[in-house]
């Protein structure tokens, strides 16, 4: 089908920006060059950007065609892309799980009421079950002095445990900022390294959905040793209703919020019987690298990531069904490529690595794969900077609010490049949404790499206080993970944009010509004994 005209335009532009750019000054970032990618990746014709589709197959080959224009090279093993297989999970229609209750009571429980099942292995049936036994929050975290599972085998067991982090206890972990072991897939990983055979989260009076169960998605490699092979969200209702005589709801919830926790055996035991229909998804990360110029830190990379997956076709809002992803992340991925320009034509003693995710809307899994099949050693990445959807479509701010900047000694970098540049440090402004644990990044740092979640502040320019904060809790409530989250909808003034990109920029650039590489603070939770 020939392409329209009115969805060339973003194209022509495309085309045009970058060589414009290079022409004036081979180190600036144009707000003409970022409108053009951004308009392109969240158009209509990349049909939402969504994994193992025909629009991933135009966006990669956008990606590189732009990364292949700017004078970067191919950086997965010679070529431009990585492919990442996932296991996904869809529902069997008309299967009915089983669920049934023995010891010390026996009893049915029905899904989508009493529990909510999903597959954690890579077979289409489940057949599982063990003992179950409360662990609290199930956190094994040492270097924060707690540990639900000291002294305690899992093996074979079910391990009912609470969402998030113990709230009351601010000394031990991060106050209000969620630490690593608030994540599901932090405690996921340890509980299958203790044995587990399955683990019921927590939920507090939450509907259940009664469809089917899916599956968790995840690396096809992921489920073929795996133990732990189901998951579920399982009401405070239900658990209280299997609590031993005399042991009240509130005084376990109360015993665990407190250091010292030992996990409760129910007395009963939980058996499961489910099925879900698995098959593999082939997807792709794009690689680029420009190599560094010094004969010892060209084999040290610098890694700057973003995102360029989205939600794809899916259900109308108000008559609109694709979900194009302008913010979130076509933002990032946008300032991605101009900096592959940039450095391409600046090269700098380490080697700057361009890595555009798949999946991460999926649980950055292609950072994921990045991390532990990729090209690079991690023991070779020094740090990585990762753009996802951050606020700088609405204007130029007076603020730099970085995310991890506590953790590592990239904190020192950013404090610097923001003193440059006029901007003054500010804290994370939504430390309860936990951002860090939610963007690529987060698998560089459980990897052992230094990491940054690349964001300005909330101070914007030539706006009232509070505006930004607005603008945020507006997008979020109405325009993220939707359809409009379009180019309209979205940018408000692209002067932000490219004070961002070149924030980044200059960080990076730091980074990439450091005498030492960057480290872990000491007592950070990211930090290796």
């Amino acid at each position: 089908m020939p392409i329209s005209p009115r969805r060339l335009v973003p194209l022509l532009l495309l085309l045009a920006s970058p060589v414009a750019a290079q022409k004036r000054d081979p180190l600036a970032i144009s707000a003409g060059e970022l409108e053009a990618h951004l308009r392109f990746l969240s158009s209509d014709l990349l049909e939402g950007r969504y994994p193992g589709s025909h629009g991933e197959a135009l966006t990669t080959a956008y990606l590189v065609a732009q990364l292949q224009a700017a004078g970067a090279q191919p950086g997965a093993n010679g070529t431009w892309l990585q492919e990442v297989r996932l296991l996904v999970h869809d529902p069997v229609a008309g299967a009915t799980p089983e669920i049934t209750v023995s010891g010390r009571q026996a009893r049915t429980l029905v899904h989508g009421q009493d529990l909510r099942l999903t597959n954690l292995s890579g077979q289409p049936e489940v057949r599982a079950g063990g003992e179950v036994l409360f662990a609290g929050y199930g956190i094994s975290a040492p270097v924060y002095g707690w540990d639900d599972l000291a002294g305690i085998d899992l093996t074979g067991k079910v391990v009912v445990a609470r969402l998030g982090e113990p709230s009351k206890d601010t000394t031990r972990f991060n106050g209000v900022r969620a630490s690593r072991f608030a994540w599901v897939s932090s405690r996921t990983t340890e509980l299958q390294r203790r044995g587990a055979v399955g683990v019921l989260w927590l939920t507090a009076n939450r509907r259940l959905s009664t469809a089917p169960p899916n599956g968790q998605r995840r690396l096809a490699g992921d489920a073929t040793a795996a133990t732990l092979v189901f998951s579920g969200n399982l009401p405070d209702t239900t658990l209280a209703s299997l609590l031993p005589e005399g042991v009240r709801l509130d005084d376990l919830l109360a015993a665990s919020e407190r250091p010292g926790f030992h996990p409760v055996p129910l007395g009963v035991r939980l058996d499961v019987r489910f099925q879900t229909q698995p098959r593999i998804v082939v997807t792709h990360n794009v690689v680029g690298v420009v190599p560094g110029t010094d004969a010892v830190r060209a084999a040290e990379h610098v890694v700057l990531s973003a995102h360029w997956d989205a939600y794809g076709i899916g259900a109308p809002v108000r008559g609109d069904s694709i979900y194009n992803g302008a913010l979130d992340d076509g933002s990032g991925t946008a300032a991605t490529l101009a900096l592959a320009r940039v450095f391409a034509a600046n090269p700098q003693p380490r080697s700057i690595t361009f890595l555009l995710t798949t999946a991460e809307e999926w649980g950055l899994l292609g950072a994921q794969a990045f991390v532990r099949e990729g090209p690079l050693p991690m023991d070779r990445v020094v740090a990585n900077l990762n753009m996802d959807d951050g606020i700088e479509l609405w204007g130029r701010k007076r603020d730099v609010a970085t995310l991890g900047v506590e953790l590592s000694s990239l904190g020192g970098t950013v404090a610097n490049v923001a003193k440059k540049l006029g901007l003054r440090l500010s804290p994370d402004p939504y430390p309860e949404e936990g951002f860090f644990l939610r963007q690529d990044g987060f698998a560089f740092a459980e990897a052992g790499v230094p990491a940054l979640y690349m964001a300005l502040g909330t101070d914007a320019v030539g706006q009232p206080q509070g505006w930004v904060d607005s603008r945020v809790k507006e997008y979020l409530e109405l325009h993220y993970h939707r359809p409009s989250d379009d180019y309209a909808t979205s940018v408000v003034d692209l002067a932000g944009a490219v004070q961002y990109a070149e924030y980044v920029r200059d960080v990076a650039t730091l980074v990439a010509r450091g005498a030492a590489r960057p480290t872990w603070r000491r007592g950070s939770e990211f930090a290796r004994p």
